[in-house]
């Protein structure tokens, strides 16, 4: 683990920080000629694809967040106010301009792991070294490629789709392809990662690499936006019931414990542990969304939980514990409790606050935290709900019954809290099994503990575009809280974001925009 964070870091000194996110070319770019020929030389190339998710200055969680919540019933932008990140503002009111930063952080990050996956892929067969582990390389080259285009057509719809290096000036002719077309490429990528190990088959050196539990989930996330409930059930099936690769913990709040980061819940997670000071392997992402006012934490106050989410769960639910915190929470250590006066709700994110004394001695934007990307549960509900879309009620139910069990099982009283402003009372009556069959009604059971159960986890977005009612719901928040939160939203245009318009101009309008731009 502590070696490919270190390798990451130095990467930037062999890979620069250029990319080409469909842009103009940058100069001193190493090409092919002088490298790629050697198996070291491939896996610096794969290093510098996991580095496009976690560069220091631009996070993808950022933006996972901010897009995956913050335009969502679940979370706000929060801030100084409304002029405080504008962009994340336009995103949350559905008044999203062309020139949006947060939209055009998305396209760059997405095309510059695109972009780095495709030199692995192309390069590696050809290179010297043991051929098993350039196969391997590039299947995990190919399963983040595929979560690439995943997360670029679930936002923007049809995108070009680059499989091989390509000059700028060429890839400025490419067009957008068809949402299928891109469909059908992610699934051939994450169909051929689906041979990478095992989690804990690799070594602890590298611990965070994919594996095939992680291509297969974003496969099974692939065939449940597309509908096709009986593709997601068969790999679901195989996650589930064949690798038996993950378990669930014991207790929910351990999730974001540090003595549990790559835990046997965690299915994708990018590391950002600090080993030494003078090597930027940290995250800055917490220092964006805890409390503006609290010595030891003093961040900016982004992405707060909303009075709808906390409202969405029963009062003795034990996860209120872990998604929220509220004004007069101390942590262990700390001298001063915690000041949310400044949130539009009164909330912050739990799941990304670090208790100051984690923090000790560190900078604020080197905080040594992993972002928990996907977990197991996530895989368990979306079992449970193709299933259920497939007819089988009774099966779906046992996946659904794991999760609220874990959950009443969980702790209510935080560990990392000496003061805890509201302890959710549970009682032997808390988060019962579910025995609904009636498929319209489990539905939507699912659905609710879907939201509890991944909430402010970046996923809200997702699910309610795939599940075809984040209109619906928008426009229903707006109407219940008075708010322009949701009243803008438009089916014909904002289930997609725009296409930054300066990729348009940079293609000469080879690219077209998306309907109501």
């Amino acid at each position: 683990m502590k070696h490919l964070l270190t390798v990451c870091c130095l990467a930037l000194a062999v890979f620069g920080l250029y990319g080409c996110s469909i842009e103009v070319p940058t100069y001193g770019k190493t090409t092919s000629e002088n490298f790629y020929k050697t198996e070291s030389e491939i896996k610096e190339a794969l290093t510098g694809a996991y580095l496009q998710l976690r560069q220091t200055w631009n996070e993808y969680a950022l933006d996972h967040y901010f897009i995956g919540d913050c335009t969502t019933d679940d979370a706000l932008k929060g801030g100084s106010g409304d002029g405080d990140r504008t962009e994340v503002q336009q995103l949350s009111n559905f008044i999203v301009s062309t020139d949006n930063s947060e939209v055009y952080r998305r396209w760059t990050i997405l095309y510059d792991l695109i972009d780095r996956c495709n030199e692995v892929i192309y390069y590696a067969p050809s290179a010297t070294g043991d051929k098993d582990l350039l196969t391997r390389y590039v299947n995990e080259a190919k399963a983040l490629r595929g979560f690439g285009y995943y997360c670029l057509v679930t936002t923007f719809g049809g995108v070009p789709l680059l499989t091989q290096p390509m000059k700028p000036e060429e890839v400025l002719k490419v067009p957008r392809s068809s949402s299928d077309a891109v469909y059908a490429q992610i699934i051939k990528d994450l169909t051929d990662a689906e041979s990478l190990p095992a989690k804990g088959s690799y070594s602890s050196d590298d611990a965070y690499r994919v594996t095939r539990g992680f291509a297969k989930t974003m496969l099974a996330k692939t065939y449940m936006f597309q509908g096709d409930y009986k593709s997601a059930e068969e790999v679901l099936h195989e996650i589930v019931e064949v690798d038996k690769d993950y378990a669930l913990l014991d207790d929910y709040g351990k999730n974001w414990r540090p003595a549990y980061e790559n835990s046997s819940e965690s299915v994708f997670e990018i590391p950002n542990k600090v080993y030494d000071k003078s090597i930027a392997t940290g995250t800055n992402v917490p220092h964006y969304f805890t409390s503006r006012r609290v010595s030891g934490y003093q961040g900016y106050g982004f992405h707060c939980p909303s009075k709808d989410l906390y409202n969405a769960f029963d009062p003795d639910d034990p996860r209120i514990t872990y998604v929220f915190t509220q004004t007069g929470d101390r942590y262990v250590g700390d001298s001063l409790s915690q000041d949310n006066s400044e949130s539009p709700t009164g909330y912050h994110d739990y799941k990304l606050t670090v208790p100051a004394i984690e923090k000790k001695g560190m900078d604020v934007w080197m905080i040594s935290y992993n972002i928990r990307m996907i977990r197991y549960s996530d895989v368990l509900l979306m079992y449970a709900e193709a299933l259920n879309e497939d007819g089988k009620p009774e099966q779906a139910l046992v996946y659904l019954n794991q999760v609220r069990r874990r959950a009443r099982n969980t702790n209510p009283v935080d560990p990392r809290r000496d003061r805890q402003t509201y302890i959710p009372p549970t009682t032997q009556n808390t988060l019962p099994d579910i025995t609904e069959t009636n498929q319209d009604k489990l539905r939507q059971i699912i659905w609710h503990e879907r939201r509890c159960e991944l909430a402010m986890e970046g996923w809200r977005r997702d699910d309610l575009m795939r599940q075809k009612r984040f209109g619906e719901v928008m426009r229903a928040y707006a109407k219940k809280y008075s708010t322009t939160k949701g009243a803008n939203f438009e089916d014909n245009r904002d289930y997609l974001l725009p296409i930054p318009q300066s990729e348009i101009d940079k293609s000469n309008n080879v690219l077209k925009q998306n309907p109501g731009y």
